[in-house]
């Protein structure tokens, strides 16, 4: 027990009075994995080591201020004052900066209007590629970081979360059995709307277990009045043997029903509506060489486009807004910009926002892969099947017979059921089928009549004693055409990772409120002694000093005499003045004049020595293979943008598997022989060559305007086994333009820009 005497006297008298026991001594009382309390309280949750309360994490997770990168379609702009948000950053920090803003100013324009946040978390950790024993250990340390990693995100998701609004959230077989009680307790189980199984058909598995063919995805609710459009899903084949004729006055499909003994027509009211939607969706994974993969290079955990389809349409409308968290290859982004929605964006990794980048600039407006109808003629006929169970043959004309080849006319059904009749027995009518394409049906003097008797056949002709069932083959489903779609202006912003000379080129009404969310001050302006401070930071005011309109200006001791005497000795025990630390003239970080101590925030020293005292900065490491794109990473999340130390050779070399077609060529070569990280924090000296060399971005035709990701060259992959040179090789015929950008990136996100163009390559 961790109760002082005093405590443990007023407890006593609380239940001598019967008087029940504040909350606020149950972590006094009982350790968070009490077996005995949870049974007491009757109540189950999820326990394990490092859970952090609910009110800690809202209270304890910095705000990342967003950094304005640069807009991209301004001319194609909203009517009114939003535009789309691509945000690069640890999503942690950047939904509390939404949340924070929310409660304030609300200068993004989202106050309760998220109405749908979709999430697909890295589930494959570094500890699915170990071997078994090594595995077995680190998922016990690796499991409980992973379930408190997603646990904080999903209590600020709620927090900014429409209260009509939506969450689906996207997990495999491995880690989905503790989110969900971890998605109970932040939600509500009574929030809990569906266990969605998306199924597909993958590669074939091991002989030791089932194959694994589908993932999960939980939908819960926020409110009782949450926004759900019912989806429904064609009908199936069953239906057109159902409902198997089809009525051609109303376009109806149509069957019998028997009441009582009298038969009744029973119409098909939409057939294009189709049957309720269940909760497994039957969706194609996406295969290598779909169309939407290649936009993204392959991104490893790029999910189909007509899955997020399903879940936009259900759980929002036209205009609303969408997020995505972990944005990845973007494809939640790219179907709410196709589907009229509006979105937000955030991920980690350089990559997938370069490739969020290049996909939202290279819209079109079919979503998901091309479908071309492959369907053969006899599949296209709706009761194929019934014929051969009602019928003692089946004549076929394919719907490729050139026009006039062959018609069903009058004629040939009197000559055709002829040389039937002369090869059947009895005299008793026979049922015979015939299936063609509906325009090579020509009969007009004999009589047709609809098929009423529940069996094959859509028209009825009788000769003699043949009684020819007519069936129609289908056309072919016409593939819609793709059209060029041009996105909606939308934002890049840094959130926690900041490029400091951005920050002092602010004009102050960016400056101002970009460092009240970085130090966390509490935007409450307040006079004393005349003297207007900006807010608060914690219980002591706060004064942001004006940089962008006195950049001349110094700070020094003489200044804080100054504003003490203007102050009139009334600033308290402390008072934060918020400064760039070259405007400062000093090097202390805190004066005390009489009983107040000035203390001194520099911009961004003051953010970096935090940051060093907390572990180390550059938290948002990129990979630096495939198999590590989805690494859980859970630190700090700020850090201050450096380029890396790179040297390279450019020059052209014969391609290294020579062929007929290539013979003549010269490939262009990239030989990297040194890089090295140089951060705010550390020289190059700190690094081993090529110890922070994340990938290497490459855009082969570049317009002058913005980077569109061409190649993705992991570190991995480029190194040799000797780590003294990394080789990079374009082929002669991939660089498609005149100028080459190239973007070496370390594993902080940090990157170097060079643009080559092919007469650079010696």
């Amino acid at each position: 027990m961790k109760l002082t005497e005093s405590e443990k006297q007023k407890i006593i008298e609380m239940i001598k009075a019967s008087k029940p026991i504040p909350v606020i001594y149950k972590n006094k009382l009982f350790d968070s994995d009490d077996s005995e309390f949870i049974e007491a309280t009757k109540d189950y949750r999820l326990v394990y080591k490092g859970k952090t309360r609910k009110e800690d994490i809202i209270a304890g997770t910095p705000v990342a201020p967003f950094q304005k990168v640069r807009s991209f379609n301004s001319d194609n702009s909203f009517d009114e004052d939003w535009r789309n948000m691509l945000i690069f950053g640890d999503n942690l920090l950047a939904l509390k900066t939404i949340y924070d803003d929310q409660r304030n100013e609300n200068r993004y324009k989202t106050k309760n209007r998220i109405k749908l946040i979709y999430i697909d978390p890295p589930f494959a950790t570094k500890q699915d590629f170990m071997k078994d024993r090594e595995k077995a250990y680190r998922d016990k340390i690796i499991g409980a970081q992973f379930i408190e990693f997603l646990r904080k995100r999903l209590i600020l998701m709620r927090e900014i979360l429409a209260d009509n609004g939506s969450i689906y959230v996207h997990l495999d077989w491995k880690k989905g059995h503790y989110i969900k009680a971890i998605m109970d307790e932040v939600f509500g189980e009574h929030n809990f709307q569906n266990e969605v199984i998306w199924h597909y058909r993958l590669w074939t598995a091991g002989d030791k277990k089932f194959q694994n063919m589908h993932d999960t995805v939980f939908f819960y609710t926020k409110s009782e009045n949450s926004f759900f459009n019912l989806p429904y899903d064609p009908y199936g084949d069953w239906i057109k043997k159902d409902y198997q004729y089809f009525d051609e006055e109303s376009g109806k499909r149509w069957r019998w029903h028997t009441v009582k003994g009298k038969r009744y027509k029973v119409f098909l009211e939409d057939e294009n509506r189709g049957v309720k939607s269940n909760d497994v969706w039957e969706i194609p994974y996406i295969v290598s060489t779909a169309i939407e993969r290649k936009i993204t290079g392959n991104y490893p955990t790029q999910k189909p486009e007509q899955l997020l389809e399903r879940i936009i349409s259900a759980s929002s409308n036209e205009n609303d807004i969408i997020l995505d968290a972990f944005a990845g290859s973007g494809t939640t982004l790219a179907v709410a910009e196709k589907l009229g929605r509006r979105w937000i964006g955030m991920d980690c990794g350089k990559l997938a926002i370069y490739t969020i980048q290049k996909r939202m600039l290279n819209l079109t407006t079919r979503i998901g892969s091309a479908k071309n109808d492959d369907r053969r003629d006899y599949e296209r006929v709706d009761d194929f099947e019934d014929h051969s169970k009602n019928s003692r043959g089946l004549f076929f004309v394919y719907e490729k017979a050139r026009r006039g080849d062959l018609a069903i006319t009058d004629t040939f059904l009197k000559n055709f059921a002829g040389f039937i009749s002369e090869n059947l027995s009895g005299n008793k009518e026979q049922s015979f089928s015939l299936a063609c394409p509906k325009d090579k049906f020509k009969v007009h003097k004999l009589k047709v009549t609809e098929n009423e008797d529940g069996k094959a056949g859509e028209k009825i002709v009788t000769v003699g004693k043949v009684r020819f069932r007519i069936s129609f083959i289908l056309s072919k489903e016409k593939t819609e055409k793709e059209k060029p779609l041009k996105a909606k202006e939308f934002t890049l912003y840094n959130a926690g990772i900041y490029d400091n000379k951005q920050i002092l080129n602010m004009d102050w009404e960016s400056y101002k409120p970009f460092v009240t969310q970085l130090f966390g001050l509490r935007p409450e302006s307040h006079k004393i002694h005349g003297f207007m401070a900006d807010g608060y930071i914690g219980i002591h005011s706060a004064y942001i000093w004006d940089y962008p309109n006195q950049k001349n200006l110094i700070l020094d001791t003489g200044y804080v005499k100054t504003l003490h005497t203007v102050l009139g000795g009334r600033a308290g025990n402390k008072f934060y003045v918020i400064a760039p630390v070259i405007s400062m003239g000093f090097m202390e970080d805190e004066i005390p004049i009489d009983g107040t101590t000035y203390v001194f925030l520099k911009v961004p020293l003051s953010i970096l020595m935090a940051l060093i005292e907390k572990g180390e900065p550059g938290s948002l490491k990129q990979p630096v293979s495939e198999n590590d794109v989805n690494e859980v990473i859970d630190a700090v999340g700020f850090d201050f943008i450096s380029q890396p130390v790179v040297a390279a050779r450019y020059c052209r070399k014969a391609p290294e598997n020579r062929n007929l077609f290539n013979q003549d060529h010269k490939d262009f070569v990239i030989e990297i022989t040194q890089f090295k990280s140089n951060t705010l924090v550390y020289d190059p000296e700190d690094f081993e060559n090529f110890e922070t060399l994340s990938m290497v971005l490459i855009d082969t035709n570049y317009n002058g305007g913005y980077f569109n990701l061409d190649n993705a060259f992991w570190a991995d992959k480029i190194l040799d086994d000797a780590k003294t040179k990394a080789v990079i090789r374009i082929p002669q015929n991939e660089f498609a333009g005149k100028k080459m950008l190239v973007i070496f990136m370390d594993k902080y996100g940090n990157e170097l820009k060079v643009l080559k163009s092919k007469g650079d390559f010696k």
